[in-house]
């Protein structure tokens, strides 16, 4: 009998041993399936899938309007927007993005003017955004029912929370970046780079990822809690321009990704990209070489498809993965 419990008491260790260790990377290469190739677009630079399986489409060169609305057979529903100083028109191609209660939002940085958009009418109604004139926001990240989260332009901040009630500022979570080779000499400001960031749908957890450095940090409303790097050996530097990461996304679940890690020399005509599959960890889980280029993500969390834009084709098309059959 002592022997009998020895026995068990190795294999429940075993199991135990087992089931702590860390997820092994996933790689993998995948051929993306090609959406559309016809005249409906004619230089589409975001896509957004929202519920109902619609698509938000902003197509820069669009005639008859910029944004777009798909059914889910790409059937063209709406087409909308213009440029102009009207209450409902835009300085310039605004960026869209999915609110908390999955409405769906479209905001001109120049003007600093935040929308609904009804998916099912196409009509645009401007939302409160009390800022001020002058202040310099790159994108709007999430929009709550109590506040709107924005990402500031430029490398002070990298993200500001606002009442949606009172317009003050709530909190901001500095850019600050341990590894020494990202800082402005001195300081612990990071030196300028375009950063992607995404909001973690209804949670107060963000992730940022950016061009020239292959590193990953997740952050709440006030600090950084999570900082990454990716692989090592890809550092800033003056003399060369090194692409990193060109765009994200996110689900409840994972952080998605598009990578590059070259010399910009070298992606002149780029015919791959990688996609890098992340935990709310900031834990690789998957490494997958995608067939195209993409420079934008967008998740259908219900049918677990990734759609991404590839910039580099004159057909533009939108693509798709099922990331389902990826696991």
């Amino acid at each position: 009998m002592k022997w009998i419990r020895i026995i068990r008491f190795v294999f429940i260790i075993s199991l135990i041993g087992c089931s702590t260790q860390e997820k092994e990377v996933v790689f993998d290469n995948k051929t993306l399936e090609n959406l559309i190739t016809d005249d409906v677009l004619r230089n589409p630079t975001k896509i957004l899938a929202v519920q109902g399986g619609l698509f938000v489409v902003v197509d820069e060169f669009g005639s008859e309007g910029f944004i777009k609305i798909f059914e889910d057979d790409w059937t063209l529903l709406a087409s909308l927007g213009k440029l102009g100083d009207g209450p409902d028109e835009f300085y310039d191609y605004p960026s869209i993005l999915r609110g908390e209660n999955n409405e769906v939002f479209v905001f001109d940085g120049f003007k600093n003017s935040l929308f609904r958009l009804d998916t099912d009418s196409g009509a645009l109604s401007l939302e409160p955004f009390e800022v001020s004139e002058m202040a310099l926001i790159e994108d709007v990240i999430g929009v709550t029912p109590t506040h709107i989260i924005y990402q500031s332009a430029g490398f002070q901040d990298l993200l500001v929370t606002q009442s949606r009630n009172t317009g003050n500022a709530v909190s901001t979570v500095p850019l600050s970046i341990k590894n020494p080779h990202f800082q402005v000499s001195g300081t612990d400001k990071l030196v300028f780079s375009s950063n992607y960031l995404v909001k973690k749908p209804d949670e107060a957890k963000f992730a940022a990822v950016f061009n020239y450095y292959d590193e990953l940090i997740i952050v709440d409303e006030t600090s950084i809690v999570t900082h990454e790097v990716i692989f090592g050996d890809l550092k800033y530097d003056e003399g060369a321009t090194i692409i990193a990461f060109t765009a994200v996304a996110a689900t409840k679940d994972a952080i998605y990704t598009i990578y590059y890690g070259k010399d910009v020399l070298e992606l002149e005509e780029p015919m791959t990209c990688e996609l890098l599959v992340f935990d709310w960890q900031g834990k690789l889980q998957q490494r997958l070489t995608l067939d195209q280029p993409l420079n934008f993500l967008t998740f259908d969390e219900q049918k677990g498809i990734l759609y991404g834009l590839n910039p580099m084709n004159e057909d533009n098309p939108i693509y798709q993965l099922d990331l389902k059959s990826s696991r």
